[in-house]
C-alpha cells in the first residue's frame, strides 16, 4: 500500500471514529457527516493513488466511479452507497429540521465502515 493511501485511511479512520462516537451519543444524526467524510477520504486516497486529485465532492463521486466502479476494480454497491451518504450529508448540514432515525444513520455509519474496511484490505 501507498503511503499517501495510508495517510488518507488513518484521516478516514479518524471520522469513522467520530461518526461511531456521535452515533453512540445523544444526537445520533451528528453520525451522518463524518461518516461521509471517512467514506471520502478513502475515495481520495484511491484516487491519489492513480494521479487524480480532485478538488470537488461531485468531481470525487465521478472520478471514483470512471477508474473505481466502471472498471469492475471496485463493487458497485460503494458507488451507490457513496451517492447515499453525499445525500443524506447535504440534508443534515443543510436542512434546519432534519432528522433522521437512528437506525438509519446506523445504516449510513455501517456503510462508512464496510467501505473503509474493503479497501484497508485489499490494497493492504
Amino acid at each position: 500500500m501507498n503511503e499517501n493511501l495510508v495517510l488518507h485511511l488513518r484521516k478516514a479512520e479518524f471520522y469513522l471514529r467520530a461518526a461511531k462516537n456521535n452515533l453512540a451519543s445523544d444526537l445520533p444524526a451528528a453520525a451522518i457527516t463524518p461518516a461521509y467524510y471517512c467514506f471520502f477520504w478513502v475515495v481520495r486516497g484511491l484516487l491519489y493513488e492513480k494521479g487524480i486529485v480532485i478538488k470537488r465532492h461531485s468531481g470525487a463521486r465521478e472520478m471514483f466511479s470512471l477508474h473505481y466502479i466502471k472498471t469492475g476494480e471496485i463493487p458497485k454497491h460503494f458507488s451507490d452507497d457513496f451517492l447515499a451518504l453525499f445525500d443524506r450529508r447535504q440534508i443534515v448540514d443543510y436542512d434546519l429540521d432534519a432528522d433522521f432515525p437512528e437506525e438509519e444513520v446506523r445504516g449510513v455509519v455501517d456503510m462508512a465502515e464496510a467501505f473503509y474496511q474493503y479497501v484497508n484490505e485489499k490494497y493492504r
